[in-house]
């Protein structure tokens, strides 16, 4: 209990000086001061105390790091400065799809707004190249240490966030809502100023946001929606999955003559509405291309995102459909795609066979590299953009305008293309 009270303390005194230096607002300042528990009368006299909003000035110019510094006093001119890093191409409207979060205003990364590589081979994306005003705690709470991926992706964030000129400060959410909201606890006693949430249940997404916004701390969603009008930043489950079913219908078109006896779609439903938006994309896609298909051959199964769990349900519909030689797989991840390509191998069906999934997963690395694998395409996004929403967030808090719904860039990679692509999972982490 004693360390409890010290660590609360500390965070108080942290916070007065934030206030004192112009590091969070004067709401800011109320939100977090009554997460932490002080008093009513406590906080009115510590605001008469500091006066009105300050916070002290950074001289413009180059910085030691290469980016753009920002000056503090600019206003616009800073914001303005850092938007057009963070948005090459602006902010527009997509009249085909706007988002799971009723966000109708949506922006772009482009796929080629990098600048080479660096010793890594990672990509050198123009939205990370300058320094915030301020030195910003950005927390990235990240799905799990589990995933490998996700492991990268926090690596990733964490170097993002420090050249930008930012603390950052790292979660695992263990792929558990419980631990995932526990985390927000500790977001709010740290004085985070903006939070990047990763993990995959919709409605902790809700929760956390609501105890986010008591506490006065902004936050953005990747992958999984938060609640409407929350920022959020993804691909694009639906526009990028259809990319996939349409080259899976072409491949069946140019090598089966259109026939096709089966469909297997590997599906999250725990993830949601928005992630089921993959499935609905694999079959729009497909049909675009094979429009007689009928809707008898698609079967659905839970593969909740992992390998082994998907081979084991893609063995089963397998099982149940003896006579299907032309089959189609759909993985809602690269890890559930390479589980049906186990089970296809393991029924000594796989020649006939084509399947699908995404994210750029150690997986589909390793599997698009084998000549003769059934696994023909994925669509990766690059892991270095991830983070992406961490300098929306930081442009966010200089008042900047941001999008509701950001797209990340994806690209196809087939066995043709794999080796072009940048490093993902294992290059950092």
């Amino acid at each position: 209990m004693g360390q409890d009270v010290r660590r609360r303390r500390a965070a108080a005194e942290r916070l007065v000086q934030d206030l004192e230096t112009g590091a969070v607002s004067r709401r800011q300042f109320i939100a977090r001061a009554t997460a932490l528990g002080l008093s009513v009368p406590t906080i009115a006299g510590l605001l008469a105390a500091c006066g009105d909003d300050g916070g002290g000035s950074t001289a413009g110019g180059s910085t030691a790091g290469g980016g753009t510094a920002i000056s503090s006093s600019g206003g616009a001119r800073g914001a303005e400065a850092v938007a057009a890093k963070v948005y090459p191409d602006g902010i527009t409207s997509d009249p085909e799809y706007k988002g799971p979060n009723g966000g109708s205003r949506v922006a772009f990364l482009p796929p080629d707004a990098y600048d080479g590589t660096d010793e890594h081979g990672i990509r050198r994306w123009v939205c990370y190249d300058f320094t915030a005003d301020k030195p910003y705690r950005i927390a990235f709470a990240h799905f799990s240490a589990k995933w490998d991926l996700s492991v990268e992706m926090a690596a990733r964030a964490e170097r993002a966030i420090k050249a930008m000129g930012c603390e950052p400060l790292i979660f695992d959410n263990n792929f558990d809502a419980d631990q995932a909201i526990k985390n927000v606890d500790l977001i709010v006693q740290q004085q985070a100023d903006f939070v990047v949430e990763a993990q995959i249940f919709p409605d902790a997404n809700k929760a956390i946001y609501k105890r986010l916004e008591a506490a006065g701390i902004p936050s953005g969603y990747f992958a999984v929606e938060g609640p409407d009008g929350a920022l959020f930043e993804d691909a694009g489950n639906l526009r990028m999955c259809t990319a996939l079913g349409e080259w899976l219908g072409e491949y069946a078109r140019d090598n089966w003559d259109g026939q096709v006896d089966l469909v297997m779609l590997a599906a999250q439903p725990r993830a949601g509405a928005y992630v089921a938006e993959r499935e609905v994309g694999y079959r729009a896609g497909i049909k675009k291309v094979l429009p007689d298909l009928p809707d008898s051959v698609f079967v659905e199964f839970d593969s909740q995102g992992l390998l082994d769990e998907s081979q084991k349900k893609a063995a089963d519909v397998l099982t149940a459909h003896p006579d299907a030689k032309t089959i189609l797989g759909c993985g809602s991840n690269d890890d559930a795609a390479v589980g049906i390509v186990r089970a296809l191998e393991a029924a000594k069906r796989a020649d006939t066979a084509a399947v699908a999934g995404q994210a750029g997963q150690a997986s589909a690395v390793e599997e698009l590299k084998k000549p003769d694998s059934p696994f023909k395409v994925s669509a990766f996004t690059d892991i270095e953009t991830v983070p992406w929403l961490a300098a929306i967030g930081i442009l966010e808090l200089m008042g900047g305008e941001v999008a509701p719904v950001n797209f990340l860039p994806f690209y196809l990679i087939t066995s043709d293309n794999v080796g072009d692509f940048p490093p993902q999972a294992g290059t950092l982490a």
